[in-house]
């Protein structure tokens, strides 16, 4: 029996970790900026889930984007919200699920994020 060898590689693999953001993608808030906005916009919303309106503690809630990152989202604070972990845990595997921006969210109108600017709440 022919004794099988293993051949070499003519591509070169990639290192993605050097690949740079697209243009106009944006980054995650992180650190102690993400800690302070998530402060900023829990008061905000008066320290409600703005999907829900359950009444949640600073550590028990999530800074959330209406519209994610990869759909085009941005991390202006118009596009930012408390949700409580049950409905961040829900909204976040419908768009995992359809691989785009979740279609029950309330449609949002105006540019403060206050809540009289979220229409169906």
């Amino acid at each position: 029996m022919a004794e099988l060898r293993t051949l070499q590689s003519r591509i070169k693999t990639l290192n993605t970790r050097r690949v740079n953001i697209l243009k106009g993608e944006q980054r995650r808030v992180s650190g102690s900026a993400r800690v302070s906005l998530k402060r900023h916009i829990w008061l905000r919303d008066a320290g409600q889930c703005r999907l829900c309106g359950r009444v949640v503690d600073l550590c028990d809630s999530e800074l959330d984007h209406r519209i994610a990152l990869q759909f085009g989202g941005g991390n202006e604070e118009t596009n930012l919200w408390t949700l409580c972990t049950e409905c961040h845990r829900q909204k976040s595997a419908r768009e995992a699920a359809s691989d785009m921006p979740d279609p029950t969210l309330p449609e949002v109108s105006g540019g403060s994020g206050r809540e009289d600017d979220i229409i169906g709440l």
